[in-house]
């Protein structure tokens, strides 16, 4: 059985980042480009959302609560 995947952390200006680019290129590439751009936009911004529904507003990160982060 394959162990599990601890999960990546991406920053959330990347993620922006990427759901803009791809919202762009859906809006002015012709058709095979722009449906895949749709796409890649619309996984980018649910990640992007997801990170905000996991992290609680006002919880202090690892660097917060001075310790190492380990």
């Amino acid at each position: 059985m394959i162990p599990p995947v601890p999960p990546i952390e991406v920053s959330r200006p990347l993620l922006l980042g990427l759901l803009a680019v791809g919202a762009i290129v859906a809006v002015t590439a012709p058709q095979p480009t722009s449906s895949f751009a749709a796409g890649f936009a619309a996984g980018a911004g649910s990640v992007f959302i997801v990170s905000f529904m996991k992290t609680r507003r006002g919880e202090p990160g690892p660097e917060d609560r001075g310790g190492d982060g380990a």
